[in-house]
C-alpha cells in the first residue's frame, strides 16, 4: 500500500496528467480555450431566456435587491453541482485511460484521478470567474464571494472521495458507470438548483419532504454556494459542518478503499 509521503513524490506525474487532460479538452478546436468562457456565458443566456422570459420564474430576493435573476441563481448552483459530478464521473474514465500505461511501468493509479480533478477544477474556476464578472456588473457582489471558492473546492473533494471508490468498482463491474449516471440524474432534482427551497411543501404523501431533502449530501454545498455568491451571506455553521463531514468522510474512506484494492487494479483493467 502506497503511503501519503510516497504519493507526494509523484506530484510531477499528477501535474502531467492534469496538463494532458487540459490539452485534450479542446484539441483540434478553432476557438480552443475560448469555449471555457463561451459555454458558461451561453448557459446563462439560455437559462435567462427559458426561465426568465418563457417561464417567468420568480428569482429569490438578494440582500441588496440587485442581480435578482433566476438564471444566475441556477448558474450559481450548477457550477458547484457540475464540478462534483464531473469529478465523480471522470474518475472512472481517468482510471481507464492509464490502463495500458500501468502495464508497462508502475505508478500510483490515483495520480491520474488527481490530475483529472485538477483539470476539471480549472474549468470550474473559469465558470466561477464568469459568475463573478456578471455579479460585479450587476452590483451584486461582496466579500462573502470569497467563501464560494472554498465551497467549490470542498464539493470537488467530496466528488473525488466518491470517485476513488466508483473507479475501483467500475473496473470490476462496468455497469457502475451507467448506474452512477442514472443516480446523478435522479438526485439532481433533490437539491435546490432549478427551484428554490421555499416552493417545497413541508409534507407530501405523508412524508416530511423538506426534512428528507436536507439529508441529500450535496444540499449543504449548493446552499452554501448560493449564500456566498447570490445572497451575499456567510454560509451557516450547520452548512460548513455538513460539508466538512461529507468531504472528510468521503476522502478518508475513498483513499482507504482505493489503496486497499490498488494492487489488483492493473489485473482488472
Amino acid at each position: 500500500m502506497i503511503s501519503t509521503a510516497d504519493l507526494a513524490a509523484y506530484t510531477p506525474l499528477t501535474v502531467n496528467f492534469a496538463r494532458r487532460e487540459l490539452a485534450a479538452r479542446y484539441k483540434r478546436s478553432l476557438l480552443g480555450w475560448s469555449w471555457s468562457i463561451i459555454n458558461p456565458l451561453a448557459t446563462v443566456a439560455i437559462y435567462t431566456l427559458v426561465f426568465g422570459v418563457m417561464f417567468r420564474a420568480a428569482p429569490p430576493p438578494t440582500a441588496n435587491g440587485r442581480g435578482e435573476y433566476f438564471s444566475l441563481y441556477m448558474f450559481n448552483g450548477l457550477i458547484v453541482w457540475s464540478f462534483f459530478t464531473a469529478v465523480l464521473n471522470g474518475s472512472m474514465g481517468w482510471m481507464g485511460s492509464v490502463s495500458e500505461m500501468r502495464k508497462k511501468v508502475y505508478f500510483p493509479a490515483e495520480t491520474a484521478i488527481f490530475g483529472g480533478t485538477i483539470a476539471v477544477g480549472v474549468q470550474s474556476a473559469l465558470e466561477m470567474l464568469v459568475l463573478l464578472v456578471i455579479m460585479v456588473s450587476l452590483l451584486n457582489v461582496g466579500a462573502t464571494f470569497l467563501f464560494f471558492p472554498l465551497v467549490l473546492i470542498m464539493a470537488g473533494l467530496f466528488g473525488l472521495g466518491l470517485g476513488l471508490v466508483v473507479a475501483i468498482l467500475n473496473t470490476l463491474y462496468r455497469d457502475v458507470s451507467y448506474l452512477i449516471g442514472i443516480v446523478l440524474q435522479l438526485t439532481f432534482f433533490l437539491v435546490p438548483i432549478v427551484y428554490t427551497p421555499e416552493i417545497l411543501p413541508d409534507e407530501a404523501y405523508g412524508l416530511p419532504i423538506k426534512t428528507i431533502l436536507k439529508f441529500h449530501p450535496m444540499e449543504p454545498f449548493i446552499a452554501a454556494g448560493h449564500e456566498a455568491a447570490y445572497f451575499q451571506q456567510v454560509p451557516t455553521l450547520a452548512q460548513v459542518a455538513a460539508m466538512t463531514f461529507w468531504t472528510a468522510g468521503s476522502l478518508t474512506f475513498g483513499l482507504w478503499y482505493f489503496r486497499r484494492r490498488s494492487m489488483r487494479i492493473s489485473e482488472e483493467l
